[in-house]
C-alpha cells in the first residue's frame, strides 16, 4: 500500500488540488469574480510547479507554451497574471527537481563551468552584479527584480540543455515551437479577418497608451496570442526563417505532405507578421535568410527559394499594390528614406555618443528611458528614448558590456556553424543553420528596437542557447 502511495504521490496531489478547486473555485467567484479567477491560478500554479519538480522536460514545456499562451487568457478574464512570477515558479521548480534526482549526472551532462558560452554568460552576470555598485545610479530599490530577470533566463538556458539530451528531443523541440508559433499565428489572423473580440477591445481602450502602442494609422496591430504588437511581430518574423529554411530540404527529410502543412504554416506567419505593423520583423526575415544563402548557396533548393522570395519580395515593393495598408506598411521598412521616426533615433543616438565614449561602464542599471526618470529622476539619461537594446546596453553598462554581449552573439553563431559543417544528416544540418539564420536576424532586431527585453523573445533566444550548447555534444 505504502510503495502504491509513493509510486503515485505525483498523482495523487494533483488529484487533491482538483478535489478542492472543483467545489471552491465556484463558491468563491459567486461572491467575488476576482478572488475566484486567482484562486483558480494559484491551484494551477501549485499543480504545475509540483509537476515541473517530478520532471524538468515537462516543466521546460509548460514554461514555454505558458508565455507565449498567458497573454491571451489575461485578456479573456480580464486580470493581469504575474507572468514573471508565474515563470520564476516553474522554472525554480524544474531546477529543483532536477538536483534532487541522483541522475542528474548522467551520460551528456555538461560542465557549464567550462563550456566557453555559459562562461561568457556567467561573466555577463557577474559585470551586471558589478554594475548595481555604478555611483552615478543610486537607486537600487529594483535591483532585486532585475536580477531575478536575469537569473531566470540563465536558469532557463540551463533548464533546456538538460530537458533536450537527444537529437529526437531537439527535434521534438523545434516541432513543439512550430505548431504553439501556428496557433498564435492563426489566432492573429483572425483578429485582423473578424476583428477583435469585445473583451480585447476593452483591455486596449482602458489607457490611451495602450491605443496609441496598438493604432497605426487608424489601423489596429495584431497581438495574437503575446503581449503586444511588436514582440508578436518578432516572433513571427524568427518562425518564418525557420519554416523558409525548412522548405527547402529534400523529400527524403521532409516528403511532400509535410510541405503542404509548412507552406500552410508559413502563409499563416507571413500574413501574421504583416498585420503585426513591425517593421522590424519584416527586416529580419532576408536578413536572417542572407546567413542562410552564403553558407548553402551551393544547394540547388537554396538557389531556387533565393529566387522565389526574391521575386516574391519585388512584387510586394514595387507591384500595383497602393490600397492595402499593410503592404504600404511593409513598403515603409525597406524604401522609406523619409521616414521621421527613424531620423529621430538617428539623431538621438549620435546625440549620446559623447556620453558612451567617456564612460566605459555606462550610467547604471535603471537610468534610461521612464525607467531612468522613475527611479533615477535627475540622472543625465533619464528619460533618453534608446529605442534599441545595443544602445540601452551601452548606455546603463557601458561598451564593455557590449563588447560581451557581441562575445555571446558571435560564439553562438559560430556554435551554429560549427555544428552545421560537423553535423552529417541533412535534418541535423538544416536545424543547425536555422539556429544560425535565427540568432542572426535576433542581433538585426537589437539594433533597430528593444527585442531582448521582451519576454517571449528572451525566453525563446535562452531556450536556442540551450539546443545550440546541447547540439555540440550529439
Amino acid at each position: 500500500m505504502l510503495q502504491s502511495i509513493r509510486a503515485y504521490k505525483t498523482d495523487l496531489i494533483l488529484f487533491a488540488l482538483m478535489a478542492i478547486a472543483v467545489p471552491a473555485i465556484p463558491y468563491l467567484t459567486a461572491g467575488n469574480f476576482r478572488t475566484g479567477v486567482l484562486i483558480l491560478f494559484a491551484m494551477f500554479g501549485i499543480a504545475l510547479a509540483i509537476a515541473c519538480i517530478n520532471s524538468a522536460k515537462l516543466g521546460f514545456y509548460i514554461a514555454l507554451a505558458t508565455v507565449i499562451t498567458v497573454r491571451f487568457f489575461e485578456r479573456i478574464y480580464q486580470q493581469e497574471v504575474p507572468v514573471g512570477a508565474v515563470l520564476d515558479l516553474m522554472i525554480f521548480s524544474a531546477a529543483i527537481g532536477t538536483m534532487m534526482k541522483k541522475s542528474r549526472k548522467t551520460a551528456g551532462a555538461i560542465n557549464y563551468f567550462r563550456e566557453p558560452l555559459f562562461m561568457i554568460l556567467f561573466m555577463q552576470f557577474g559585470f551586471y552584479l558589478l554594475e548595481s555598485l555604478n555611483p552615478m545610479a543610486p537607486n537600487k530599490a529594483t535591483l532585486g527584480i532585475f536580477f531575478r530577470i536575469l537569473l531566470r533566463y540563465l536558469l532557463f538556458a540551463i533548464l533546456t540543455t538538460i530537458a533536450l539530451r537527444t537529437k529526437k528531443d531537439i527535434y521534438f523541440f523545434f516541432k513543439f515551437w512550430i505548431g504553439l508559433s501556428t496557433v498564435s499565428a492563426f489566432y492573429g489572423c483572425y483578429q485582423e479577418w473578424f476583428g477583435l473580440p469585445s473583451w480585447e477591445m476593452a483591455l486596449i481602450m482602458t489607457t490611451p497608451e495602450k491605443l496609441m502602442t496598438t493604432m497605426i494609422g487608424g489601423h489596429l496591430r495584431v497581438n495574437g496570442t503575446m503581449s503586444d504588437p511588436a514582440v508578436y511581430g518578432l516572433m513571427m518574423a524568427i518562425t518564418s526563417i525557420l519554416l523558409i529554411i525548412l522548405l527547402t530540404a529534400s523529400n527524403a527529410v521532409i516528403n511532400l505532405q509535410r510541405k503542404v502543412l509548412i507552406v500552410i504554416s508559413l502563409l499563416l506567419h507571413l500574413l501574421a507578421l504583416g498585420y503585426s505593423g513591425t517593421r522590424t520583423g519584416y527586416v529580419m526575415i532576408p536578413g536572417g535568410l542572407l546567413l542562410f544563402l552564403l553558407v548553402t548557396i551551393h544547394k540547388r533548393n537554396t538557389i531556387l527559394a533565393a529566387m522565389f522570395l526574391i521575386f516574391a519580395g519585388g512584387a510586394i515593393l514595387f507591384g500595383p499594390f497602393y490600397g492595402n495598408a499593410t503592404i504600404n506598411r511593409v513598403r515603409t521598412a525597406f524604401v522609406g528614406t523619409e521616414d521621421a521616426s527613424l531620423n529621430v533615433r538617428e539623431i538621438n543616438r549620435h546625440s549620446v555618443q559623447p556620453f558612451m565614449h567617456s564612460h566605459p561602464f555606462g550610467g547604471g542599471l535603471f537610468t534610461v528611458g521612464g525607467e531612468g526618470r522613475a527611479y533615477n529622476p535627475g540622472h543625465p539619461l533619464a528619460g533618453f528614448p534608446p529605442d534599441s537594446n545595443l544602445v540601452r546596453v551601452v548606455l546603463e553598462c557601458g561598451w564593455v558590456m557590449l563588447i560581451i554581449v557581441l562575445a555571446v552573439y558571435y560564439l553562438q553563431l559560430r556554435y551554429c556553424l560549427a555544428n552545421y559543417f560537423r553535423f552529417t544528416d541533412e535534418k541535423d544540418k538544416l536545424l543547425a543553420i536555422s539556429t544560425a539564420s535565427m540568432v542572426f536576424a535576433f542581433v538585426i532586431s537589437t539594433y533597430a528596437q528593444e527585442s531582448g527585453g521582451l519576454m517571449e523573445m528572451a525566453v525563446f533566444m535562452n531556450a536556442l542557447t540551450g539546443v545550440i550548447v546541447r547540439s555540440k555534444y550529439l
